[in-house]
């Protein structure tokens, strides 16, 4: 297809006016607020962004399996976003089905937004619908899309790059429907943003998600841990969609903690291995993650156990490293577990890492309920230092007696705890 510009089709009548004028979030480079002026655009002349959040890790996973796409104004580009989007396999199936019979019966309600030259910035979802109707043989009607035209916005700009993220961040992640976006997508969306394309700050980012700094740095620092993991498993660093079909977002967000107190050790990756070798384990044995997984985490990382448990991993995770670097790349999950479970040295290598890690969660949690006592005993230290002696002397009497009662039975089990101690 030509060069695509939808206010010179608008002149040429192809492109034709909208039903709404609505509030847009940004503004123009010189402080002029845009009309929010809609249009109704044949979908032939839209294509997918793939630079916006979710598209950016699906496509990833899309290019892993050896497919290239050259975004734009392509049926073969389009297509591929779109069964990305509506995979039969997935809830997202039903969810489309859903919104392509809501806009079949009432209209698009909520428009888009897009580039003067058809990039669909927001509204994948109700683009996506919109082809959908399209497509299907039983709906004649020719299929609009109704959007606002940021006519001054090109994503060659970096300015312009700022801003329209700024109002996908805005719109995207300020709307009470989320749907569009997992926890994978948001850590590696706030990464790439900040810290890949330095788009913006990390206060910036904040302000336009309506997140906290805090929450925005958690983001960079899982997907961080993602890179790092991508890494370990042999997998391209930008291969963000192999941590979402792993499920991986509970597990490293177990990790941030640790993983903010580590960054700077010299056993850095000695540790992240170890633990990237135990969620392995889990993963190809479906093992629940929580409880063993996070008395490592928090109870053995950290500690004076930390390096035995480094050690003992050692041979095994070296058994794990090995084997997925004899494969050129790991493109998805599937490659991950074929290699694993093909090859007897790492079975052995996975049933070692579980009966290693289940021994050091067990001693941690016997390590910590015997520490519980005294725990509980400087909390109840800590509680009565709390107690102010003035506010007390200036108690009424029924309050002053209560007082006294419940001293007098902390005092009676206390002479008890110290009578079974002798």
């Amino acid at each position: 297809m030509d060069k695509i510009d939808l206010m010179d089709l608008y002149e040429k009548k192809i492109v034709k006016e909208g039903g709404h004028n609505i509030n847009v979030p940004i503004s123009r480079a010189n402080g002029e607020k845009y009309s929010g002026k809609t249009y109704s655009i044949p979908l032939k002349y839209l294509y997918y962004n793939e630079q916006n959040g979710r598209i950016g890790v699906e496509l990833s996973n899309y290019e892993s399996l050896g497919n290239r796409l050259i975004p734009g104004h392509s049926e073969e580009y389009n297509m591929a976003i779109q069964s990305i989007l509506v995979d039969e396999n997935r809830v997202t199936k039903k969810d489309m089905d859903e919104l392509k019979r809501d806009i079949a019966n009432k209209g698009q309600a909520d428009p888009g937004y897009v580039l003067r030259d058809g990039r669909v910035i927001d509204g994948n979802r109700r683009f996506t619908a919109k082809r959908m109707l399209e497509q299907d043989p039983l709906v004649a009607e020719t299929q609009y899309f109704e959007a606002v035209i940021l006519d001054d916005l090109y994503l060659q700009n970096h300015d312009d790059q700022k801003r329209i993220k700024s109002l996908e961040l805005q719109i995207q992640f300020g709307r009470l429907d989320k749907v569009d976006y997992s926890p994978i997508d948001r850590a590696v969306d706030a990464y790439k943003t900040i810290k890949i394309k330095n788009l913006m700050s990390v206060k910036e980012y904040a302000n336009f998600a309506g997140l906290t700094p805090s929450k925005v740095n958690n983001r960079i620092l899982e997907a961080e841990l993602i890179v790092k993991f991508l890494e370990f498993a042999n997998a391209r660093v930008d291969n963000y969609a192999l941590a979402k079909q792993l499920d991986m977002d509970g597990p490293l967000q177990d990790m941030l903690a640790q993983y903010r107190k580590i960054k700077n050790s010299d056993k850095l990756d000695q540790i992240l291995y170890s633990l990237f070798a135990k969620i392995i384990q889990m993963k190809s044995s479906n093992e629940e993650f929580k409880q063993g997984y996070r008395e490592i985490v928090n109870n053995v990382i950290g500690t004076k156990n930390e390096e035995n448990f480094i050690e003992e991993m050692e041979d095994a995770t070296d058994i794990i490293v090995e084997a997925l670097e004899q494969k050129e790349v790991i493109d998805d999950n599937h490659d991950l577990f074929t290699v694993l479970h093909s090859k007897p040295e790492t079975v052995k290598a996975l049933a070692e890492i579980k009966t290693i890690s289940t021994n050091y969660s067990e001693r941690a949690k016997n390590i910590k309920e015997q520490n519980m006592p005294i725990m509980l005993a400087n909390k109840a230290i800590s509680n009565l230092e709390a107690i102010d002696k003035d506010v007390v002397l200036g108690l009424p009497d029924s309050e002053l007696i209560k007082l006294n009662k419940n001293l007098l039975t902390l005092k009676s089990k206390i002479d008890e705890l110290l009578s079974e101690g002798e």
